[in-house]
């Protein structure tokens, strides 16, 4: 018994995660630009929201697919990004084109998305969003706006 509590006792000095089964994986950057989907995928497919929000600027914009409701806002962005984790099961992003101008990046996005209704059901989305992505003082990029269905034709 007395080996125990001075188990639990030296297990009190140890450093929070001392016992997790993988080290904290750091987040990546976007350090050019033809990266940015592909990041962007990688993070939603493997449910990190945590690298979803360090990809924007903390002063973001996103418009949701609906068009009718626009977030910004670190805060904001990680209940949204919270809420498509549990969501979607898979997503593929194709740049359709991108445009650079110094410090600035407009894209256009296709994305296909599968995700799971409220209700259960599997559903797919196809369609094509707009971003633009401003690069930082210390060289690397963020989505400031993110337009889920701005790239779709709307005639």
């Amino acid at each position: 018994m007395k080996k125990l509590i001075s188990f639990l006792i030296m297990c009190m000095f140890l450093p929070v995660g001392a016992f997790a089964e993988h080290a904290e994986i750091p987040l990546e950057k976007i350090t050019d630009p033809d990266m940015a989907h592909a990041l962007f995928v990688k993070a939603m497919n493997e449910k990190n929201i945590d690298q979803l929000c360090s990809m924007y600027t903390d002063d973001a914009v996103m418009v949701l697919r609906d068009g009718k409701l626009e977030v910004s806002g670190q805060s904001s962005l990680r209940r949204v990004f919270s809420i498509m984790v549990d969501m979607v099961e898979t997503l593929n992003i194709e740049t359709v084109y991108q445009v650079e101008a110094e410090n600035t990046v407009l894209f256009r996005s296709k994305y296909r998305s599968v995700y799971k209704t409220p209700d259960g059901k599997i559903e797919e989305v196809v369609s094509s969003g707009i971003e633009v992505l401003e690069k930082q003082e210390d060289g690397t990029w963020l989505f400031s706006i993110d337009h889920q269905n701005g790239g779709s034709n709307v005639l």
